[in-house]
């Protein structure tokens, strides 16, 4: 009989929830009730093995982005008087966080009401598997997906952006499974086979760590599997670091049974606090003297961090300056604030103030580590923007070539209508290039660029499109990146240029992507660039469009990925056979 019972209660536990027809007067409904609602699984409870080492879970099924923005329109205006803006300031600075948050809303509600409401989708869980990561996939991502469609589960592909993806979706029960793999191999079978053979198990080690984030709408799980047990005992980890943090790593790795965080969503969803909010991460290890080891352990290791910072930083003069030692100190006290405390065998990293006196606490450190930093951060403030500015041009200039890779060409410097008519940029193109895939579905691009829908996006800022060096930046004229009109890029897609055709000239080395213009444009624009008569003004000169705010010339990017900065004295001829791929001047350097 109590054999029946242990098996009454696995099953109950595996199937997540009760019907409201059980008898909930068996001891064993009301152990398995207990157990759900312990670990917060729900519907997840059928995918967690033995063999299971990470669980994430995200529901957002009270979540209402109305709410949201007006907790973060509240916690940017509380902030701006925790700083002592005036009245003025205060109101001009909260109308432009209302217009951000406006903008950013516009982006992300159409995915959220496609993914809420026609999907149905409120919640999904992210579960790392021994059994799945032996066969080559890292995880998978489970969404219930009881009574959906094939309709439906082609929406959602097309959302993720999945068409021409090697990994694609695998249905295991009442849930869609995304396997999360190399993309040089199908794991669909894997998933299959593990699906076949897994064996849910309420006693995993996971469902312990579950049990201390339970109420949490944002959670995550973790269990050291043995294999890592064994090999941290053996002291051969394959892991490259100082052995101050190998150390650690290894002690971890050994003495730590399981570890969890949570994110509770409360203030959003407008509901009491669940035990426990003020809880970031828990570590739950083998015994009390391990838990006030390891905490010892970290202490030493931001002592080691800190000290090593010091160093490299003195070692390194590129910064042309040399942050003050009560820099080190202001961080290492900061970072020892965050040391857990010590519960018997647990260690729990709380925030151990209100909301008011955390926010409080965090202005006031701010404001100490800006004024330690001012006089580094005036010194540098040009040369750490001139480096932002370069970074974004090897963004840019990757994006193009892996267009040119999986297109076969460069984009078009414009698309056009059956008309001839500009349509949208080539900046609007790399979009998905440059990981901004849910606002280019945002965007028409069978209507033009200023069309009533698209015009809304004008204001939005692409940072990544601009420079921070140059003033004239503000929304609706940011960009100050060009191509060369009929250089690499041309309208249409008739004369599409690639990369084989740039080596028969100058090379890839030697032909202009892009250069930076003084006169910021709107990103959108599709006729704002730059023309091989532009060029041929000189950069920075008083009639010509070319140049920056960076001393002595601006930066460019080329057709292999360099960015070099372009002096203003550079002869134009020079200048404009680098924007020209079909020129037949010879350049050996410039």
């Amino acid at each position: 009989m109590k054999t029946f019972a242990k098996i009454l209660l696995c099953l109950l536990v595996l199937t997540g929830c009760r019907s409201a027809d059980q008898d909930a007067s068996t001891s064993t409904d009301k152990e398995a009730a207990k157990l759900v609602k312990e670990t917060g699984l729900k519907g997840f409870a059928p995918l967690i093995t033995e063999d299971c080492v990470v669980y994430a879970h995200v529901d957002f099924s009270k979540v209402e982005l109305d709410k949201v923005k007006n907790v973060f329109q509240k916690a940017g205006e509380d902030t701006l008087r925790e700083l002592g803006f005036d009245d003025d300031s205060f109101q001009a600075t909260a109308r432009e966080l209302q217009v951000e948050l406006d903008k950013l809303d516009a982006i992300v509600r159409p995915a959220f009401d496609t993914i809420t409401k026609d999907l149905g989708i409120r919640e999904f869980a992210v579960i790392a598997d021994m059994g799945l990561i032996r066969n080559g996939v890292s995880a998978i991502v489970a969404i219930p997906w009881e009574g959906n469609t094939a309709k439906q589960r082609d929406a959602l592909r097309n959302l993720l952006n999945l068409e021409h993806s090697p990994v694609d979706f695998v249905k295991v029960d009442n849930f869609l499974i995304l396997p999360l793999a190399s993309p040089y191999f199908s794991p669909e079978e894997a998933v299959k086979e593990w699906a076949k053979e897994m064996k849910p198990a309420p006693d995993a080690p996971i469902f312990d760590a579950l049990k201390s984030v339970a109420e949490a709408e944002i959670k995550v799980a973790v269990a050291i599997p043995e294999p890592v047990r064994i090999m941290a005992r053996s002291g051969k980890m394959p892991i490259d670091m100082p052995d101050e943090i190998k150390g650690l790593v290894q002690f971890a790795a050994t003495k730590v049974e399981w570890a969890s965080a949570s994110v509770s969503l409360h203030e959003i969803l407008g509901e009491k606090p669940p035990k426990n909010a003020d809880v970031l991460l828990t570590l739950k290890t083998t015994a009390p003297r391990d838990a006030a080891q390891l905490r010892r352990l970290l202490e030493q290791a931001i002592e080691y961090g800190i000290n090593f910072m010091r160093f490299q930083m003195d070692q390194d003069q590129s910064m042309g300056f040399q942050m003050p030692p009560l820099f080190f100190q202001f961080i290492k006290g900061l970072l020892k604030t965050l040391l857990p405390e010590v519960e018997d065998d647990t260690l729990r990293f709380r925030l151990k103030a209100d909301r008011f006196e955390s926010q409080h606490a965090i202005v006031s450190v701010v404001g100490l580590g800006a004024t330690l930093l001012l006089p580094a951060t005036n010194a540098s403030r040009e040369s750490g923007r001139r480096m932002v500015c370069d970074l974004n041009l090897r963004q840019i200039g990757l994006a193009l070539l892996n267009y040119e890779n999986a297109r076969g060409a460069f984009p078009p410097l414009y698309t056009v209508d059956e008309n001839g008519k500009p349509l949208h940029s080539w900046r609007v193109l790399l979009l998905p290039f440059l990981d901004y895939n849910v606002f280019y579905k945002a965007i028409r691009l069978d209507e033009p660029w200023d069309s009533d829908h698209n015009s809304q996006f004008h204001d939005v800022i692409v940072g990544i499109y601009s420079c921070q060096s140059n003033p004239l930046c503000k929304p609706g004229n940011d960009c100050t990146y060009s191509a060369i009109a009929g250089g690499i890029l041309v309208p249409g897609t008739e004369k599409a240029r690639t990369l084989d055709y740039l080596a028969t000239n100058n090379g890839t080395s030697y032909t202009l992507a892009l250069i930076e213009v003084k006169e910021p444009f709107c990103w959108m624009d599709p006729t704002a660039d730059v023309t091989l008569k532009d060029l041929g003004k000189g950069i920075n000169a008083p009639d010509s469009r070319c140049g920056s705010f960076h001393p002595g010339g601006c930066m460019a990017c080329f057709c292999d990925g360099s960015v070099r900065h372009l002096s203003q004295t550079m002869d134009t001829k020079t200048l404009q056979a680098l924007g020209n791929p079909d020129s037949s001047d010879i350049i050996d350097s410039f």
